[in-house]
């Protein structure tokens, strides 16, 4: 308990008033945090719901653990949510292994639920054996030196409260508590890789070579997260000189300035640019950031990487980004600043009044005046559609939106992210160039709508 006390004290995991996800499975560990957070919950004024996902690997053993769940849940007073899901087809179906297809749906069910219920916090229960394990299984893969580093005490909502507890500690915990818990049988078996490292080869290493191994293992760790620190404070710098975030989320790389960099300078921006935009869990590895660094140079035009993601060339710009086009529609409401998801934009429309004297005062990129009487409400802002078209300001007839960005220059890569605001009838504005004729104000105008974008900045992390 002062342990896990002095963990989120130290690294201020949690904040009075919190409401935290805990992944519960059964385990000892999960068991044990579960306990640890109720212990609290009146100190910090806490507020926690559980979650069991049943991966249907085991079935009758999940069964049991989904019915022992709730009845420590029931005990402890405490909300518990239930996800059932067929890993092996999901495994199939993405050609990934059992234990990552596992892994990969579990982090994204942490995030979702936690978005949906509202939750500060999501507190997993790694702890001291986890990062042992974690760094020797990294090196054995080859790793970098931030490898090392292993497993962070936390990321974004997660939260590691065992962080600095062992494995034999938490069963003394247990012990002393009178907790039951779960044994889960396929721990014990040695094909997952994992469980060799645990079973087979640290006891090996403790017994014929090092006894203190993981003394050392974490000595390594705690060397390299000092330097790594030291080492993302420069690239921190380097990322601001040298990337922005476009509103539709990729990264630009200044290739002129990217390029005159040291390679290890090259390879952590690359890596985070990378990193941002893979799906979660999944990182990139030094061949896919060496096959980007060289195309950086290169005159080449666009590269495929792992996860869906690519790299384009635009100028003397490298736009780093996922490879689905963004698709999105938001209704827009008079008088009300509207978020127009994903995109890091909102729009505030109202009417207003008008006199002519003022066009060309108002007449600029991010806002517009439409005659009132010519708009069909309500108002839409969403995506480019395939086949869309519009009049723009000044044309007879329309003109395909693909084609006037075509002539306007724009490379294609940024067009998912460039909006339209439609009425009843059609586009009334092409986002950041041009109204459509049929809206347009004349001498008999008394009212107009007038539409303002507003740009989110998003900025950059102070740790990486």
């Amino acid at each position: 308990m002062q342990k896990i006390r002095k963990t989120i004290k130290d690294f201020e995991l949690v904040q009075r008033g919190d409401r935290i996800l805990v992944a519960l499975s059964g385990g000892p560990d999960s068991v044990a945090l579960l306990h640890l957070l109720c212990r609290l919950r009146p100190e910090i004024h806490l507020s926690l719901v559980a979650l069991y996902i049943n991966h249907q690997i085991r079935p009758r053993e999940a069964r049991k653990e989904e019915a022992f769940c709730r009845r420590l849940c029931d005990q402890l007073g405490v909300e518990l949510r239930i996800v059932t899901v067929r890993i092996p087809d999901i495994a199939k179906k993405e050609k990934k292994g059992i234990e990552e297809a596992a892994r990969d749906f579990r982090y994204r069910t942490f995030e979702s639920l936690a978005l949906q219920e509202g939750c500060d916090k999501i507190a997993l229960g790694h702890h001291t054996d986890d990062q042992v394990e974690t760094i020797l299984f990294r090196i054995l893969r080859g790793t970098g030196k931030p490898g090392l580093v292993g497993i962070p005490v936390s990321r974004g909502r997660i939260i590691r409260p065992l962080y600095e507890v062992t494995r034999r500690e938490i069963l003394s915990y247990l012990g002393s508590q009178h907790l039951e818990y779960c044994v889960d049988q396929s721990n014990l078996k040695s094909e997952y890789k994992r469980n060799y490292i645990r079973n087979h080869l640290l006891v090996e290493i403790r017994r014929h070579l090092n006894p203190a191994v993981d003394s050392a293992l974490l000595n390594l760790s705690e060397t390299a997260s000092d330097e790594e620190r030291y080492l993302n404070g420069v690239m921190r710098k380097a990322l601001r000189r040298t990337a922005r975030w476009t509103i539709g989320g990729k990264i630009e790389l200044d290739l002129v300035r990217f390029c005159s960099y040291d390679k290890w300078i090259r390879r952590r921006l690359l890596r985070y640019c990378l990193a941002e935009s893979l799906p979660l869990m999944l990182a990139p590895d030094k061949v896919v950031v060496d096959r980007l660094d060289r195309f950086s140079f290169s005159s080449g035009r666009s590269i495929s990487l792992p996860g869906g993601v690519s790299a384009t060339r635009v100028g003397t710009r490298l736009v780093v980004h996922r490879r689905e086009f963004l698709r999105y529609s938001t209704p827009l409401a008079l008088g009300r600043s509207c978020r127009a998801e994903p995109l890091s934009v909102s729009f505030y429309s109202r009417l207003a009044g008008y006199s002519g004297d003022r066009l060309e005062k108002d007449r600029q990129p991010s806002q517009v005046l439409l005659d009132r009487r010519k708009v069909e409400l309500p108002l839409t802002a969403r995506s480019i559609r395939p086949g869309d078209r519009f009049g723009p300001l000044g044309m007879r007839g329309t003109k395909k939106v693909g084609d006037y960005l075509t002539d306007r220059k724009v490379d294609r890569v940024y067009r998912d992210e460039i909006p339209v605001v439609c009425d009843k009838l059609g586009i009334v504005w092409l986002v950041g160039f041009e109204i459509a004729d049929r809206v347009k104000i004349d001498s008999t105008t008394k009212e107009v709508v007038r539409i303002e974008l507003r740009k989110h900045r998003k900025a950059w992390p102070e740790a990486l």
